[in-house]
């Protein structure tokens, strides 16, 4: 089984046009909770398509809960009279409306190519923070806004975006199917990894961003199989009994997974590449949901060896095992922050699953979603600053995107999905 879809690759070129002057100022401390959201104008394109770029790059902005962008039909006519460079822009204009920083660019056709040029500014020193352009097909439009997206998160916050990411999650196919897919991190582009009437589900992503593993009954038993993103034949690593919850370590090398293959769920590891699997828990109660700390020193997990089920953590080959939360009951679905200084959960209060966030020690508990559905399986993003769960406030559960502090909760996914995996960040060039 293939995907239909090789990720990763983005068929664009881009040039560094002046070289970035905003140095170590950072606009948007992020990691500073506030109400204030800076106030960002991103003008339309000059050119053809010059809105849908312009379009992608304010709804990254929006997404993120750091930016206010401010309305474009307020200035459509002032920015259409001016260019896209220093000389030709009007600043006084732009901060009497307050814009703490401007985007400004235009697209020209050139071969079959598209050049696009896309500028940041800021319109209070009156100097150009970012100057990028980008040559490329027509259909990789997204990936351009998405790419300069990331470049406005890296100037004005510090941090490079992660906008041009991708999220695997299982969407239910029929009514006794459900497949794995992956789409952009802002909803759009999905596409199936798996494809027939069976039940396929709880997607996680290798490091590199070239494999998943999940769990599926395509051989009429739970098993956990490994899609290699670029082509190769379907693998599955199963030892017996019942395969759920797998987690790839940081190096891409070992699978962590839940096995009743001994009679309880006990969690394993097993090579990437199939074999023999080493048992990494002894315990009567059931134990599920590994996630690898960053360093790959430590294994969070989900237990009820204690009674009601809650996060546990231990040393990655096994032992050391310590209780992180003691309130609450069925707490599950832990994910290990990559920044390594918090896990996520979903935990199950009054009928219903909620997120919380604490201290990888399972101190300062905070709940960051309430009356809203029930809310489950976190998954932070490649930066740490945001968090993918999946949502049933509007109905069938969908997934949705929020910042760490449980703010600006919006919906990405078209249709239906749940257990959302955030997929690794590219690197900037």
């Amino acid at each position: 089984m293939k995907a239909t879809r090789i990720l990763f690759t983005i068929a664009l070129t881009a040039a560094i046009l002046v070289p970035a002057a905003a140095g170590a100022r950072i606009y948007v401390p992020i990691d500073q909770p506030s109400d204030q959201k800076f106030p960002i104008a991103i003008a339309d394109l000059r050119g053809s398509d010059g809105a849908k770029i312009a379009d992608i790059i304010r709804n990254d902005m929006e997404l993120s809960g750091y930016f206010r962008v401010l309305d474009p039909d307020a200035f459509k006519a002032v920015a259409r009279k001016e260019g896209v460079s220093i000389d030709t822009i009007k600043f006084s204009y732009w901060t009497a409306i307050e814009a703490g920083a401007l985007v400004k660019g235009e697209i020209k056709s050139d071969g079959g190519k598209l050049n696009v040029t896309l500028r940041l500014f800021d319109p209070f020193l009156k100097q150009m923070l970012v100057g990028k352009q980008y040559r490329a097909d027509k259909k990789n439009m997204r990936q351009i806004a998405h790419r300069f997206s990331n470049e406005i998160m890296l100037a004005l916050t510090g941090v490079w975006g992660c906008f041009d990411t991708q999220i695997a999650y299982t969407a239910i196919t029929g009514k006794k199917s459900k497949a794995i897919y992956v789409m952009d991190m802002d909803g759009n582009g999905p596409y199936a990894v798996t494809k027939g009437k069976t039940i396929s589900m709880g997607p996680v992503w290798s490091p590199g961003g070239d494999r998943l593993a999940f769990t599926s009954y395509m051989q009429n038993n739970p098993d956990v199989y490994i899609s290699n993103l670029s082509g190769g034949a379907l693998k599955r690593i199963s030892i017996g009994g019942s395969n759920i919850t797998p987690a790839f370590s940081p190096d891409g090398g070992t699978v962590a997974f839940s096995s009743s293959a001994a009679g309880a769920a006990n969690l394993y590891t097993i090579s990437a590449n199939g074999g023999s699997a080493h048992r990494l828990t002894v315990s009567n109660s059931i134990d599920l949901s590994p996630d690898y700390s960053p360093d790959g020193g430590s294994i969070v997990f989900a237990s009820e060896r204690a009674g009601g089920l809650h996060i546990f953590r231990m040393g990655a080959g096994g032992g050391g095992v310590s209780r992180l939360t003691f309130v609450g009951y069925q707490n599950d679905m832990p994910s290990w922050s990559p920044i390594g200084d918090k896990i996520a959960f979903a935990g199950r209060d009054m009928g219903t699953f909620d997120i919380f966030i604490m201290n990888t020690d399972g101190s300062n508990i905070q709940r960051l979603t309430i009356g809203t559905g029930s809310n489950e399986h976190p998954s932070f993003s490649p930066d740490g600053r945001m968090i993918a769960f999946s949502s049933s406030r509007e109905g069938g559960a969908a997934i949705y995107l929020m910042r760490a502090d449980g703010s600006n909760q919006t919906r990405v996914s078209k249709g239906n999905g749940m257990l959302p995996e955030w997929g690794p960040q590219k690197r900037p060039e």
